[in-house]
């Protein structure tokens, strides 16, 4: 029988945060669920590490090969995933398991469900030792909006789960965005897919010098601004009131790029021990993660 759980990782160079995720991920895999990598030729071990981790039984596909960024892996991974829903498992995030899996459940209870996102977190500073998590606010208002009067929105994908049937509707990424998650939310949510909403929280947002986020935020933004403009309506700021905010958030990122660096660099610090300060930060985002759901059950809004 076909798995009923794809999950689906893309990675690129990033080993010592890949490592940390898959770990977690292969620990709670379930016997009906699989596990599939799309490597883009990572030059840092990352294939040597996945061959060990297929050999061993623990994934069940992988791919290594040079790729188009982020979007194409994933596309790579939506035709090789055999299970009934497909869940996306970021490289460098921290996820909530049991949230997961009551959303599997949903799904599979629900197959007029195409689709459903989930509540989430994020880390506010980048700085380790300044980490502040922050909730994901937002979307629950969102979605109702959307369920009233069919307003797209944007939400983070990381809480995304799909219905493997339901991609001819759904659509694949695109691969002209960097601001991928916006693109196909918005794109998602203007179509005739049918969307769920779970109340629980189900990740943590990391950010990481090496992620897309941070190294295209300027395309990011404007891109973000466009899909705005082209699904909410909605002008984007003045040049002059950007003229204005500009030099005050490139002061503030300028500082904390240095002050990063510093830390980097410091005696006894994570310079390419990413690996060990890292596990820190997901034992962070999973208990902010626990607490959140202490003693609550799960909700949907469907």
């Amino acid at each position: 029988m076909p798995p009923t759980l794809s999950y689906i990782t893309a990675t690129k160079n990033k080993l010592p945060y890949f490592k940390q995720g898959i770990e977690r991920l292969i620990a709670h895999k379930k016997p009906d669920e699989e596990i599939l990598v799309a490597d883009g030729a990572s030059t840092d071990g990352t294939p040597e590490y996945l061959a060990e981790l297929k050999a061993a039984g623990k994934i069940d596909w992988f791919v290594s090969e040079p790729d188009f960024a982020e979007s194409h892996a994933l596309n790579k991974l939506f035709l090789a995933a055999r299970g009934e829903v497909i869940k996306i498992i970021n490289d460098d995030d921290a996820y909530y398991f049991p949230t997961i899996e009551a959303c599997k459940k949903f799904m599979l209870e629900h197959p007029e469900i195409d689709f459903m996102g989930t509540e989430g977190g994020s880390f506010k500073h980048e700085t380790p030792e300044r980490q502040v998590i922050r909730k994901v606010a937002g979307y629950e208002q969102n979605f109702r909006k959307w369920k009233s009067d069919h307003t797209p929105f944007e939400f983070a994908v990381l809480g995304l789960m799909f219905r493997r049937s339901s991609l001819p509707v759904l659509g694949f990424w695109d691969l002209s965005f960097k601001n991928a998650d916006a693109e196909y939310t918005f794109r998602s949510t203007a179509g005739p897919a049918k969307l769920a909403w779970c109340l629980n929280p189900s990740f943590v947002f990391i950010r990481t010098k090496e992620g897309v986020t941070m190294n295209n935020l300027k395309r990011m933004r404007e891109e973000a601004l466009r899909l705005r403009k082209f699904y909410l309506g909605e002008n984007p700021p003045s040049p002059l009131l950007i003229a204005v905010k500009r030099p005050f958030r490139n002061m503030r990122e300028m500082m904390s790029a240095r002050k990063s660096e510093v830390l980097r660099k410091a005696p006894g610090s994570a310079s390419d021990t990413r690996g060990e300060s890292w596990a820190e930060l997901y034992q962070e985002g999973e208990q902010w993660l626990i607490e959140q759901n202490r003693g609550k059950e799960f909700e949907f809004l469907s």
